[in-house]
């Protein structure tokens, strides 16, 4: 990106101060965002300098990847007409209803309530949602656990073995997350929410993208209970059926789940900053993102963000493991997940709806701000991320239990029918309750976002500099 200006001032990653060449004036506090802004490319910092704010993913990548997105949409539909088709003119006369279909239609429900639940008290009391996560999450798969082994066969052994190692190690990280970790988290979720002080018109954007996850989980529902009612020689590819609605609803649902977040965190920024609200409010916050160019970055990074996000968490879990003797591990899986983090990251969303840059642009500009503030760390193992996880995994854990409970009640002829739908119901209360609690999730990342811009932004308080303070206290004892 070409800058104009003088000779560029040295810049120092511990304290983010910027000497020039000749003494100044001391700045205001947004005039050390712009100088910020200006030396992001700096080579002292470790970046180099891109043609323009689309960097390496230009805008033809970004108009592709939503052509694809919408195409994958049309897809889904016509392989729900077929899927109906077939199940009409084609019906397994073993199939009940009330045994598949109606348990997964619950499951869509179910989940907007979970997750209106955990928005609700998030927003109300932010430390009482983090600590009921931390500990409802291994609670509940347990109690799922109970129902998929209750179908009694080799495969719901090995999936209900599977929940229990995982329900031990949610409750390993629940007694680990304690201390200033969970203070400093309960204390940003908070801070932020109530900075951001989102407009009313953004509560009823949100809930009309409810309404339309709703509406797609609606179809989802129909075309994966379908699979199950129809039969003859076309269901000979049951399984290529099954994984690609599995596939579309896991990016579907990402893609709205980026879509609110970046939509909240415009104007949460545009309030942590300036301490106004965004010009055209919620709708134009909104309206923007879903017509603007940033959408095709939204279903881009929809796809890259969890991937990393699922190989960065494998790294430092074989890391917690060998406790750090594992050679391979410490020199080249947690150094390659650093570096793909440096790369894909979450927060760069934040920059992608607020200053139109592509997505990878937008979070490796974000992640060297955060090396930049010496943050990094901090903005990384931050809880807030964590609840917003494991508020899922309850919300999808519930739905699996009621769904599955339902439908070994409805059929106990065929129990093995039962697996499926507690599975399938499982991803419906995940991926829904991810999507929304991606609200409160964006307000803490522009909060973030803004004191790496400025950390000495009259609007964001002592706050995260209080907890680099009190960690640096705890590394030195």
């Amino acid at each position: 990106m070409a800058r104009q200006g003088g000779s560029v001032g040295e810049i120092t990653q511990a304290g983010g101060s910027i000497a020039g060449a000749a003494p100044t004036p001391a700045a205001s506090p947004h005039q050390v965002a712009v100088e910020i802004n200006e030396q992001m490319y700096s080579p002292a910092f470790g970046n180099i300098a891109v043609p323009d704010s689309r960097g390496c993913c230009s805008g033809f990548t970004s108009s592709v990847t939503k052509v694809v997105f919408i195409l994958h949409l049309l897809a889904f539909i016509a392989l729900t007409i077929f899927l109906g088709v077939q199940a009409s003119s084609h019906q397994n006369p073993t199939y009940k209803p009330f045994a598949n279909f109606i348990p997964l239609a619950s499951s869509v429900i179910i989940s907007i309530i979970v997750g209106c639940f955990w928005v609700i008290l998030a927003v109300v009391n932010p430390p009482k949602a983090i600590k009921t996560s931390l500990w409802a999450a291994p609670f509940l798969a347990l109690a799922c656990d109970v129902v998929i082994l209750l179908v009694g066969n080799g495969a719901a052994l090995g999936i209900g073995v599977l929940i229990v190692v995982v329900a031990i190690a949610m409750s390993l990280y629940s007694c680990w997350a304690t201390g200033p970790r969970l203070q400093h988290a309960t204390a940003v979720l908070a801070t932020s929410l109530r900075a951001a002080h989102l407009p009313p018109t953004a509560s009823c954007l949100v809930v009309f993208v409810i309404l339309a996850a709703f509406g797609y989980m609606s179809f989802w529902t129909v075309a994966i209970s379908c699979i199950a009612a129809a039969e003859g020689h076309f269901m000979d590819f049951k399984m290529a059926y099954v994984a690609a609605l599995l596939v579309s609803m896991a990016w579907t649902m990402q893609v709205l789940r980026y879509f609110v977040y970046v939509a909240v965190a415009k104007l949460a920024h545009t309030r942590l900053v300036y301490g106004v609200r965004m010009p055209g409010g919620a709708v134009e916050a909104f309206c923007g993102t879903i017509t603007g160019p940033s959408f095709g970055d939204i279903c881009m990074g929809a796809v890259a963000v969890p991937v990393i996000a699922a190989v960065r968490s494998l790294a430092r879990a074989i890391n917690a493991v060998t406790e750090g003797n594992d050679e391979f591990c410490q020199g080249c899986c947690l150094a390659v997940s650093d570096k793909l983090m440096g790369r894909v990251n979450r927060w760069g969303f934040v920059h992608v709806g607020v200053r139109g840059k592509a997505f990878c642009v937008a979070s490796r500009d974000v992640w060297s701000l955060f090396i930049l503030r010496g943050i990094s760390k901090l903005v990384d193992s931050d809880l807030t991320g964590s609840f917003c996880f494991l508020s899922a995994v309850t919300g999808g854990a519930l739905a699996s239990l009621v769904a599955g409970s339902w439908a070994l009640a409805m059929d106990k002829n065929h129990k093995e029918l039962a697996l499926p739908v507690a599975i399938y119901a499982f991803l419906v209360g995940y991926y829904m309750c991810r999507m929304i609690i991606a609200w409160p999730q964006a307000c803490v990342a522009a909060y973030h976002v803004a004191y790496a811009e400025n950390p000495q932004n009259p609007h964001l308080g002592t706050l995260i500099l209080d907890h680099l303070h009190e960690l640096q206290a705890l590394a030195a004892d």
